[in-house]
């Protein structure tokens, strides 16, 4: 399973293991619940849509009504017989008990700070008050019980925004939005309606942003495909050894002439639906990488690797002087090239062990990455970082 799937669905295993019934079939329910909700992790490969997904799966409803099930029938259980005259009212402390004993098991995920500390929030109320109805009046002021979900939920979110590269806005946004959409939410109907509003929007924006990024990485395989290794790169070889069978050199001769009329093409795309040229695609510190042939080597999206060292000056050059001008064919093979493409970077190459470790080590201040390093060595710690903030609730306190 994804390391950051299951570090949002251990949230509501967890929560899933802290209901007290003795009702077998309860307790049944809840293990089938458990069940059914890891099946569904393992079925899911993209955590940014992960919510949006257990949301639309049935599952959150499913959490929502086992956890109310089990509440009723614990108060049903303590409900005073005909025999009894008087009911015993708890203190706030005894109220506290089941959510004394929630914390002390999830406090063991310091990763769920901001959960936490609506816990110690709410303990903190507790020690203020001697009557009950008063306490359970300020937790209902300050919306703590809702809040234990929703500020749960947040830090989750939170901390896998940090293992994104934050100008990638076609991956971000949907994390993002996500979150807006849990900040706006104040009870558990309004979560659903403002889910309901997230995956609607989800629908549009996401392609929008991307889009920048499909044409440029269209772009960019043209031109590959037009100088690289399979293109003028290898004609240049079989002249320079002589050894130019017609049939390949016909065959390669006439793929540069379609892939650069595709790059062409791609670049009055560009041009008239992004307003973008050649120099603003390679001068955006995003794009500029999309153009390339890259391959993610460190969390989602958050470092890059080259697939050729020299590829960026090779297509800018190439773009300037031969794509653009529109030069001939006879002419672009007779131009010398100033650099040549090389030995391609594959996956089990050395460099990619390299680079991953370069970027483990300029991003091991994030939480996300602390999380991941942690998780494999049994123990859980969470931190801030450059990019994303994590603040925890305001008001809140340690205990």
């Amino acid at each position: 399973m994804d390391p950051i799937i299951q570090m949002m669905l251990q949230g509501y295993i967890d929560g899933l293991d802290t209901l007290k019934t003795s009702d077998e079939a309860i307790l049944q329910e809840i293990e089938d619940l458990k069940k059914e909700m890891t099946a569904f992790g393992e079925s899911q490969n993209d955590s940014s849509t992960f919510f949006t997904n257990f949301q639309n799966a049935g599952l959150m409803g499913k959490y929502m009504d086992l956890s109310t099930k089990v509440n009723l029938a614990a108060q049903a259980a303590e409900a005073p017989s005909e025999n009894k005259q008087e009911r015993h009212i708890p203190t706030p402390s005894e109220w506290l008990e089941p959510f004394r004993t929630a914390y002390d098991y999830i406090k063991n995920y310091p990763i769920r700070e901001r959960g936490l500390a609506v816990y110690r929030k709410l303990f903190e109320i507790g020690d203020k008050h001697t009557n009950v109805t008063e306490f359970l009046a300020e937790v209902e002021r300050e919306n703590l019980l809702w809040k234990l979900c929703s500020e749960d939920t947040l830090g989750i979110l939170d901390i896998t925004l940090t293992g994104m590269d934050p100008l990638y806005k076609g991956l971000t946004y949907s994390t993002l939005r996500n979150i807006e959409a849990w900040k706006a939410s104040i009870c558990e109907a309004d979560a659903y309606y403002q889910q309901d509003l997230f995956a609607e929007d989800n629908v549009k924006y996401p392609a929008r942003l991307l889009q920048p990024e499909h044409y440029v990485i269209c772009l960019g395989a043209h031109l590959i495909a037009y100088r690289g290794p399979q293109g003028k790169e290898r004609i240049m070889e079989m002249i320079a050894t002589g050894n130019c069978p017609r049939p390949e050199f016909m065959s390669k001769a006439a793929g540069m002439v379609i892939t650069k009329q595709q790059a062409r093409r791609t670049l009055d795309i560009i041009k008239k639906s992004l307003g973008l040229t050649f120099d603003d695609i390679i001068s955006d510190e995003f794009l500029k990488w999309k153009l390339i042939s890259t391959s993610n080597v460190y969390g989602l999206s958050r470092a890059y690797i080259q697939s050729n060292p020299n590829i960026l000056d090779i297509l800018a050059d190439t773009v300037r002087n031969e794509i653009i001008p529109d030069i001939s064919l006879v002419d672009s093979i007779r131009r010398e090239a100033s650099l040549n493409f090389g030995r391609w970077r594959m996956p089990e190459d050395p460099e990619y062990k390299k680079a991953e470790d370069i970027a483990r080590q300029a991003y091991q201040h994030l939480p996300y990455f602390q999380y991941e390093d942690q998780l494999n060595n049994g123990s859980i710690h969470v931190g801030t970082g450059e990019g994303f903030d994590i603040k925890p609730l305001a008001g809140t306190s340690s205990r």
